[in-house]
C-alpha cells in the first residue's frame, strides 16, 4: 500500500496539496476535511488544525471541490451511484464521506444533488498490530470467534485486516486458515476493481461490492472458509448471516461500533449474537489502536491481558 501522501496529494486542489506536502511523512493524520468556501481541516490523533488561505480566505472554492469529487469517481459518478446514496465513496480502501444537499428521486431513493464537503479518512496498513492480542484470541493454535468494538476512528478496521492476514498465512503459531472476507465497501481489500491492494494473506478470498449479508452467505456456501470476516456489523441481516455461519462450524471475525459491551447489548441484532455465544472473545479499543480489554463471550474479563 503506497504512502498516503503519494495516494492523495496529486488528487487534491493545488493549495491543499501544498499544505499536505509540508507535513512530515510520519505525521499521525487521520482525516482531511474539505468544505466548500471554507478553511481546510486536518484531523490528527488527539488534535485538529484549521488552515486558511492568504489573508484568512477560504482554502477550497466551489469549483475546486467539484473537480475533486469528479476525480474521486474517476469522472464517472454513475459508477459510484450506489455508494454516493449512502453518503460515501471508497477510494483505495479509504472511506470518503460526503455532505451536501440530498434529494429523493422518483423511485424514492436518496441521492446528492450537490456536494458541499468531503471527509477523507486516511487508511494505513499496520502489520503485526494484532500480534500482542493473539495470546488471548488463540487456543491450541486455533483462532477463536472474535468481535472488535470501539467508537469510530479507533483502528478497528486496521486491526481486523491484520488478524485476517495472520490467520490466512498461519503466523506466530496460529493454524493457517482459509479466510472469506465480506467487503461491501472495498475498505478491507482496498481496491474496487476486484483485486486486493492490502495484504490479507495467501489463503484469503474476498467478495466485495454487495451487501455484507449477501457476501457472507455466498462465501459460506461456495468458498468453504475456516474463518468468515466482516467489518461494521450493524444490520439484522448481518447478524443472521454470522449466526448461520457459526451454526455451520465457521469461526467468525467482525467489528462493530460501540464503546462497551453494554452498548452492544442495546442493539437487538448484536444482543442476539451475544446471547447465542457467537463470539468467544470481545476486544474493546479506545483511541487509535489502544486496546483496553479482552473479554470472553459472556463479558467476563480475561485478567492479565493488558500490558
Amino acid at each position: 500500500m503506497e504512502h498516503w501522501k503519494k495516494q492523495w496529494t496529486p488528487m487534491m486542489p493545488k493549495r491543499v496539496a501544498e499544505v499536505l506536502e509540508r507535513l512530515d511523512d510520519d505525521a499521525p493524520i487521520l482525516e482531511i476535511r474539505l468544505r466548500r468556501d471554507a478553511p481546510l481541516e486536518l484531523v490528527f490523533d488527539g488534535a485538529d488544525r484549521i488552515v486558511y488561505g492568504n489573508n484568512g480566505t477560504p482554502m477550497i472554492t466551489a469549483e475546486e471541490l467539484r473537480q475533486f469529487t469528479a476525480r474521486l469517481t474517476s469522472f464517472s459518478a454513475y459508477a459510484w451511484e450506489h455508494e454516493r446514496r449512502d453518503g460515501f465513496i471508497t477510494v483505495a480502501g479509504c472511506r470518503v464521506g460526503l455532505s451536501g444537499r440530498m434529494v429523493r428521486t422518483d423511485d424514492n431513493v436518496l441521492g446528492f444533488s450537490s456536494v458541499s464537503g468531503v471527509c477523507v479518512r486516511i487508511v494505513r496498513e499496520v502489520k503485526d498490530c494484532a500480534k500482542p492480542l493473539l495470546k488471548d484470541l488463540v487456543e491450541q493454535n486455533t483462532f477463536l470467534s472474535t468481535i472488535l468494538i470501539s467508537p469510530p476512528g479507533c483502528g478497528k478496521t486496521t486491526l481486523l485486516r491484520d488478524l485476517i492476514r495472520i490467520n490466512s498465512d498461519g503466523l506466530y503459531g496460529v493454524r493457517p486458515s482459509r479466510v472469506g472476507v465480506a467487503d461491501e465497501r472495498f475498505e478491507l481489500s482496498g481496491d474496487a476493481s476486484g483485486s486486493i491492494a492490502f495484504d490479507l494473506g495467501m489463503r484469503t478470498d474476498v467478495i466485495s461490492g454487495v451487501s455484507k449479508a449477501d457476501a457472507m452467505t455466498r462465501i459460506v456456501s461456495t468458498l468453504s472458509p475456516d474463518i468468515l470476516a466482516m467489518d461494521e456489523l450493524n444490520e439484522a441481516r448481518d447478524a443472521a448471516a454470522l449466526l448461520d455461519a457459526r451454526g455451520k462450524g465457521v469461526t467468525v471475525l467482525a467489528t462493530a461500533h460501540g464503546a462497551s459491551i453494554g452498548e452492544l447489548r442495546l442493539r437487538p441484532a448484536i444482543r442476539l449474537l451475544l446471547k447465542e455465544h457467537v463470539f468467544e472473545r470481545i476486544v474493546t479499543l479506545r483511541g487509535v489502536g489502544q486496546c483496553v480489554g479482552v473479554c470472553r463471550g459472556d463479558g467476563t474479563r480475561i485478567e492479565g491481558n493488558m500490558p
